[in-house]
């Protein structure tokens, strides 16, 4: 019976932070990057988690293709034009994309960096949004297919190299 309450509790607790993170996530796109999401689509929480994680998975393989370079903006941005070429034929399909946010945050206080957020849009749609975000880009940007055919990770490290992991 303790036991049952605590595992409820425990469901609750985790379901009222995944609300909360993608509150936070909405109100921080608007406020830094003015980017309203709140009328999109959003993957169910436990489809964006499991996804997130076999992003991640996937790139430990030799699956993919790697694209690593010094930080620089125009060379982020003609980098990121050659990916969304490269997944031209892909444009009017919907993908999972999991946007970051915040130029100075602290990771205890953003809840959707511990509990994924997905949205669902369109490749070119996403495009758009990613131009606006990569030039204060502070965690990784994903953005996968619904079929997981397709999709890329752009993260910048440390020491301001860029890479971009990609599949197709």
């Amino acid at each position: 019976m303790v036991n049952d309450r605590k595992s409820r509790l425990g469901k609750l607790l985790k379901e009222n932070n995944r609300k909360q993170a993608k509150i936070q996530l909405i109100y921080d796109l608007k406020q830094y990057h003015d980017i309203d999401i709140s009328d999109k689509e959003y993957a169910d929480y436990q489809l964006a988690e499991e996804v997130h994680q076999n992003i991640y998975a996937r790139i430990k393989t030799d699956e993919i293709k790697t694209l690593t370079f010094p930080y620089d903006g125009k060379t982020l941005k003609s980098k990121i034009d050659f990916i969304f070429d490269y997944d031209k034929k892909y444009e009017q399909e919907k993908v999972l994309f999991y946007p970051s946010t915040l130029g100075f945050y602290f990771r205890g206080q953003r809840l959707y960096l511990k509990h994924p957020i997905a949205i669902i849009i369109p490749l070119r749609e996403c495009k758009k949004m990613m131009n606006k975000l990569i030039l204060d880009m502070h965690d990784n940007l994903s953005v996968v297919s619904e079929t997981f055919k397709f999709g890329f990770v752009l993260s910048e490290d440390e020491y301001s190299n860029v890479a971009i992991e990609y599949w197709d």
